[in-house]
């Protein structure tokens, strides 16, 4: 769960609850609706259950409070509470705060919880609940400011969650700048949408930082405004000059009238939280809802009309082959080049060429590839779609889309069409397919098919990828998803927090597929003597590089290792790290060289010379992306 979550959930109990020192009055009707509420979420299974049912007074049960010798509050957060929301909840008349968040409750919220309209806060985010939103709950008191508390990491309706009356909070705040910063329907009213952004400076979050500064800058004057604030006044200035934000902030604290429901937070407490409201005011997007990656799609389509509607005519050009490099020695080795979602006006144009052309530049910046590049055959096919934009209702040539989180994906067999009017259908099996889609999302997907011979990362790639927000995302994707996947069979060096010991059956998958020379900078192997990359702890000559056995790989925290703490497989960023340039190596050799070539790790650090950081300087490793990008989806391995 992203942090500050707890925090704000404990200040909030602290902020709307009073200590009472009258003795409690028994309430029969409180007592047997606590009852209630225990059987209907397995209380005998919690964590903590402490006196609950027993004759000891209720304030005395474990996350009870009292106000006025009335419940009042409800602490049961990541308790173990199992099963469906208790209508027994409504008993209880003076309940102003309620906390079930990150438990395991299921099923809809009771239509009958709208009658609590003294609550201040309905807390049950992470849980497993679906359906809709009743529609008298957006009137209890603090929904307007706490609605995020509710609909957070559950599984409710996305659409009704759109349309059940989550309607633009009211502030009025000081800005950094010493003027007055109104918030609400009036400044809704003057923009087509308006951006309530809570945003900091750690690095994890640069990148979606970075994201809403091009947004801003792209869309500003036709209807885009953003307000945006932080709890550290000192780090929040210095990132508005660095970074040339302009849009409006203030300092959050207890004393701005977002305080009054949330503390220092809005929806919820999280950092970063991204929530849009259209010109009436009502809710457009919040990333409590879907991913905070899906915005810069979901206000490209809004904004760019005219490519929502355009549909091609023209579909002449479909197929025509481009042969952009021709290999100058070895047998050559293919790399074919696709775009989808790109209109007849697009190829007209000559916008599908310049993208394909921008694609080879950037594969070429990172070693091995820049002093391999005369080995490769790079093709481009022109791929004529009927509509330009992702979404319900809309038709792209290779039918690309968008999964959950990173993920994305197409129709890899038409992708093999394509491709085989450029090389032929007897090159396929190693053939690297390189599909671009016309969208402004971070995501990535590589859908790598099962080796049949060789140890040196056989077997063909389509890798699926948007163009990202500028050329460096589009750079660093295009590096781990077609250079690092797709190409050279590597593994992800990052790790999800909420994933632990990767399973028995992934790891039989490993080893199905190691001996053909897949997954060379991962290893479930942590002695350094052992390790894959053994070779390269036990020299010298790469002592400057910062190579270890670090645990946590292949999207898993425990149980795998990775050599190195950052790379192009890990964050996207900077280059390769020394195993992995020795697999791109190795792959490239056997292929434009074939079975004739032998390897020779001497003529490889005579080579790789250059790539090794001098002294004890840092490793700048090429002309890799230098910014850390959040991890993109694992890859996806296919059998014939």
């Amino acid at each position: 769960m992203r942090r500050f979550l707890y925090i704000a959930i404990l200040t909030l109990i602290a902020s709307c609850t009073k200590d009472v020192t009258a003795p409690l009055r028994h309430d029969h009707q409180d007592r047997a609706a606590l009852v209630a509420i225990y059987e209907a979420l397995g209380g005998d299974e919690w964590n903590d259950n402490t006196n609950w049912c027993t004759d000891t007074p209720i304030e005395d049960w474990y996350g009870v409070s009292l106000c006025n010798n009335r419940v009042c509050r409800l602490d049961l957060f990541n308790n173990n509470l199992v099963g469906e929301l208790p209508l027994a909840l409504v008993e209880l008349d003076g309940l102003l705060w309620v906390n079930f968040g990150l438990n395991n409750i299921s099923g809809g919220i009771p239509a009958e919880y709208a009658q609590m309209k003294q609550l201040r806060l309905l807390g049950v985010y992470n849980n497993r609940l679906s359906g809709d939103i009743p529609p008298g709950l957006t009137e209890i008191e603090g929904w307007r400011y706490t609605w995020g508390y509710t609909v957070y990491a559950n599984r409710f309706n996305r659409y009704n969650l759109y349309d059940c009356g989550i309607k633009a909070p009211e502030w009025s705040v000081e800005g950094l700048d010493g003027e007055q910063i109104e918030v609400g329907a009036e400044l809704c009213a003057k923009n087509r949408y308006t951006v309530l952004f809570q945003w900091d400076t750690d690095e994890r979050n640069a990148s979606f930082l970075t994201s809403m500064i091009r947004l801003y800058e792209r869309y500003r004057e036709r209807g885009l405004e953003v307000i945006g604030w932080s709890a550290d006044e000192a780090a929040m200035r210095g990132a508005i000059e660095a970074q040339g934000i302009s849009w409006r902030n203030f300092c959050a604290s207890e004393q701005n009238p977002i305080s009054k429901h949330n503390y220092l937070y809005y929806p919820l407490g999280v950092y970063p939280a991204v929530t849009v409201f259209d010109s009436e005011g009502n809710l457009f997007f919040s990333d409590c809802v879907e991913s905070r990656t899906a915005l810069p799609a979901a206000l490209e389509k809004e904004f760019e009309s005219e490519a929502s509607s355009y549909t091609s005519t023209d579909y002449s050009k479909d197929g025509e082959v481009t042969l952009l490099q021709r290999a100058t020695q070895g047998e050559g080795i293919d790399i074919v080049l696709l775009g989808d979602a790109f209109s007849d006006r697009l190829i007209e144009d000559g916008t599908y060429d310049d993208v394909m052309s921008r694609a080879v530049e950037h594969l070429f910046t990172v070693e091995p590839y820049r002093s391999f590049r005369h080995l490769f055959n790079i093709y481009s096919v022109k791929v004529v779609s009927k509509h330009e934009v992702y979404g319900n209702g809309r038709d792209t040539a290779l039918e690309c889309y968008f999964g959950e989180g990173t993920f994305v994906g197409g129709k890899d067999s038409t992708c093999f069409d394509y491709a085989a009017r450029a090389i032929g259908v007897g090159r396929l099996d190693e053939a690297l397919i390189i599909v671009m889609m016309n969208s402004h999302d971070y995501a990535g997907t590589c859908w790598m098919y099962y080796p049949e011979a060789g140890d040196y990362g056989s077997g063909a790639a389509v890798a699926y990828f948007p163009l990202g927000e500028d050329e460096e995302m589009f750079a660093a994707v295009l590096h781990h998803e077609a250079g690092g996947h797709g190409f050279a069979k590597l593994d992800d060096e990052y790790y999800y927090e909420d994933l632990e010991y990767i399973p028995a059956d992934e790891l039989a998958d490993r080893e199905s597929v190691e001996p053909f020379g897949w997954y060379k900078n991962t290893d479930v192997e942590s002695d350094p003597a052992k390790v894959k990359w053994s070779v390269f702890l036990s020299d010298e000559r790469y002592a400057t590089e910062g190579l270890g056995v670090f645990e946590g790989a292949s999207t898993y925290r425990y149980g795998i290792y990775r050599p190195s703490n950052e790379s192009i497989m890990n964050g996207n960023t900077g280059n390769f790290n020394a195993p992995s340039r020795q697999a791109i190596y190795y792959r490239i050799h056997r292929l434009a060289y074939g079975e004739a070539w032998e390897y020779d790790h001497e003529a490889f650090v005579a080579y790789d010379r250059t790539n090794r950081p001098e002294g004890s300087t840092p490793a700048t490793l090429g002309a890799g992306p230098r910014r850390r990008y959040p991890p993109l989806s694992r890859p996806q391995v296919v059998r014939k």
